[in-house]
């Protein structure tokens, strides 16, 4: 014999909800077909190939340990996906491109995704964007402490990732149109 708590009941969604849900059922079928997915996913996958050495941030003037470099990277791969949510207009796009990139690292550099994935950097990075003020130099000194360096010029050089690789990937953004 059936007891009450196993008598599922059916509610029937509201006309508001079932519109919701068609309206952005119809935004991701636009995206698929007019190939703005594919863009993202490209645009994500371009973000996480970019490392400390491909020259898009100004790195002169330091001498560059195999852990200083780790933290470059990491930094740039934090402000990849800063930029992607900041500047992609569309949900669905930006969580297209971030996914992308992460997928990217995942499966092709695996401990690199693991070591970011375990890591506190991107929480220390994005309490320094809420902290107010400067962004570029919370960013700096969150960059010289997980550096473990507290040098004024390990500071410039997290703010000089921060500010030079936000406009290498907002441009990358740009350069990327989504119909």
């Amino acid at each position: 014999m059936a007891e009450d708590r196993d008598i599922k009941i059916y509610v029937k969604k509201s006309m508001t909800e079932t519109g919701e849900f068609q309206a952005i059922n119809d935004e991701v079928q636009l995206h698929l077909a007019n190939g703005n997915r594919d863009k993202a996913i490209a645009l994500g996958q371009q973000m996480a190939k970019i490392k400390p050495e491909d020259g898009i941030v100004d790195l002169s003037g330091f001498n560059m340990t195999a852990a200083l470099l780790y933290q470059v990277r990491v930094l740039l791969t934090f402000v990849a996906e800063y930029s992607i949510q900041k500047n992609v207009p569309v949900d669905f796009l930006a969580d297209t491109a971030s996914a992308a990139m992460y997928e990217y690292l995942k499966t092709n550099e695996s401990g690199y995704y693991n070591n970011i994935s375990d890591g506190a950097a991107f929480t220390f990075y994005l309490l320094a964007l809420k902290k107010g003020g400067d962004a570029a130099t919370n960013i700096g000194e969150q960059f010289s402490m997980l550096c473990n360096i507290s040098w004024q010029e390990i500071i410039d050089l997290g703010k000089r990732v921060f500010v030079q690789a936000s406009e290498h990937f907002d441009n990358m953004i740009k350069e990327t149109i989504f119909e």
